[in-house]
């Protein structure tokens, strides 16, 4: 995985996966949504929170850890 177009894909991944599950549940709640991606908005009322709140903070260490090891493929850090 040395492309930096590969390290784009999976950040792309991460991000959405991160937005679905970890962000859209908050305001799905508040407002009534039903989105058919973001499960937690499924689940009982204490246990979405922590789903999602879990998923945002993974998502984001993730996207930390991805954007730390293409610059490093790179050569910019």
């Amino acid at each position: 995985m040395r492309d930096p177009k590969s390290y784009d894909a999976l950040s792309s991944f991460v991000g959405i996966v991160g937005l679905y599950e970890g962000l859209i549940p908050f305001p799905a709640k508040i407002f009534g949504w039903h989105p058919l991606l973001a499960l937690p908005v499924r689940l009982a009322s204490p246990a979405w929170w922590i789903v999602s709140g879990a998923v945002l903070v993974a998502a984001f260490a993730a996207l930390v850890v991805i954007d730390n090891a293409k610059k490093r493929h790179a050569g910019g850090g």
